[in-house]
């Protein structure tokens, strides 16, 4: 029996003008870009349009890259198809808290702001670095952590797939810990072009103002499964909160996650967001599942023939 899950995406592949290419299609969504831009306390699409860089500034990469993404999952629902699971990487995660109804549009961009907010300035006090580690199994990538842990703070962050795992601390015990992966073998290990050391302990502060800030959400059940970075299970809905608080400083099982839906059943995957980087990921992780991804808005006649061709329209 077939299942399709939606994955949505990080940060990381932002570009300018995401997702304005489904307003011009759309125009119903002009309204959510409107409330977007009072929410956030600027106008959304003059930021996406705009040269001057602050799109790949943490307090605005993730209230964009959300808008962008939950433009294209509007997109998708026009297609009529059943979906059977959600998910997400990191940032990401929210956009399956919308899709799964568990918070509504002006909630998640409200607390995806916060989010970033306090990322950035947890970042700026608190600095660090990430890196990845290509071609080392993740208990030697876990292990070359340990080795470098007498310089200072450093983790696994994402176990991204067999192959790729990103480590995030404090300069100096990353930088040793990419020295040690590198004698354990692995075929590189580089620096990621990101402004802290995210999914990390020092994002505690962050977590810890998110968690004040969230807790006096309202929230509903998940109308369909929500795969969880922190555990790669479904979420339990009395744990949402610690969970939210928790993913911010603790790796995101990305991997793991995918391996669990595609051990409950799923067997098609969807990447809904700026780029393609899951979709690569997910291939990394289990060849024999069907892939494919809704990035821009022309290419949603495609995504409709894959769906067809897989029966999965209505």
């Amino acid at each position: 029996m077939k299942k399709l899950a939606l994955v949505f995406v990080g940060q990381g592949s932002q570009y300018l003008n995401m997702g304005l290419d489904y307003v011009d299609m759309f125009p119903e969504l002009k309204e959510k870009e409107g409330i977007a831009s009072k929410l956030l306390g600027y106008d959304v699409r003059n930021m996406l349009s705009s040269t001057d860089g602050k799109i790949n500034d943490t307090r605005y990469t993730q209230p964009l890259m959300m808008l962008a993404t939950i433009f294209a999952y509007e997109a998708f629902l026009k297609l009529n198809v059943e979906v059977d699971a959600v998910a997400g990487f990191s940032l990401g995660e929210h956009g399956a808290y919308y899709a799964a109804q568990v918070f509504n549009f002006e909630q998640i961009m409200k607390i995806v702001d916060y989010r970033a907010q306090h990322m950035q300035t947890c970042a700026i006090n608190h600095p660090g670095k990430m890196a990845a580690i290509i071609g080392l199994n993740k208990e030697l990538v876990d292990q070359a952590c340990r080795e470098a842990a007498d310089q200072g703070i450093v983790v696994s962050a994402n176990y991204n797939s067999p192959v790729q795992v990103v480590i995030s601390g404090e300069e100096k015990a990353v930088i040793k810990a990419m020295e040690i992966a590198k004698s354990l073998g692995a075929k590189r290990a580089l620096e990621l072009n990101v402004s802290g050391a995210f999914h990390s302990p020092l994002m505690k502060q962050a977590a810890d103002q998110v968690y004040e800030f969230i807790k006096k959400e309202s929230y509903q059940e998940p109308t369909v499964p929500l795969y969880m970075n922190t555990t790669a299970k479904p979420l339990e809905s009395s744990k949402l909160f610690d969970e939210m608080r928790k993913q911010i400083q603790s790796p995101v099982y990305f991997e793991q996650m995918i391996n669990q839906m595609i051990e409950d059943g799923i067997t098609h995957f969807v990447e809904i967001g700026p780029g393609t980087v899951l979709s690569g990921l997910i291939k990394k992780i289990n060849m024999n599942v069907e892939v494919t991804h809704l990035d821009q808005a022309s290419e949603l006649d495609s995504l409709k023939g894959w769906l067809s061709d897989h029966e999965f329209r209505k």
